[in-house]
């Protein structure tokens, strides 16, 4: 039985996945009109040479915070990926639940929106194993 409480909580999901397609639509624009700026920047620094940067630090305190850094690497990484395993379960689970209200057509289309999203998550993604590589 489809009851008052599952269409809002239907209807809710379904705003949050909009608003998640606006936000990453807007992100992604706005990302392509700094992607030039961003490029004249030069290479990306990486946490601890901001820190340095920002922070002015001693060379002391930079190999400390390095060795504070490296000894929770793995623990980072380790809670970086359950949660973006937990996330892509979720987004997967929306998905299905979105495509049994569409009709023929509309998932169709559908299918071609998330292809689309999942292209460009996997470019991205991409481009972030390479920044840290």
């Amino acid at each position: 039985m489809f009851n008052r409480s599952r269409a809002w909580a239907a209807g809710l999901l379904v705003a949050a996945f909009a608003a998640g397609i606006a936000v990453g639509a807007a992100t992604n624009t706005l990302g392509d009109r700094d992607e030039e700026r961003i490029r004249d920047r030069g290479p990306r620094l990486s946490y601890i040479e901001r820190l340095e940067r920002d922070l002015a630090l001693q060379a002391a305190q930079r190999d400390s915070i390095a060795s504070i850094l490296e000894r929770h690497n793995a623990t980072n990484r380790e809670i970086s990926r359950q949660a973006r395993e937990s996330f892509d379960t979720l987004r997967l689970r929306v998905r299905s639940e979105i495509m049994n209200v569409l009709d023929a057509e509309q998932q169709e289309r559908y299918r071609a929106i998330n292809a689309r999203s999942d292209s460009m998550r996997a470019e991205r993604d991409r481009g972030r194993r390479n920044d840290r590589d």
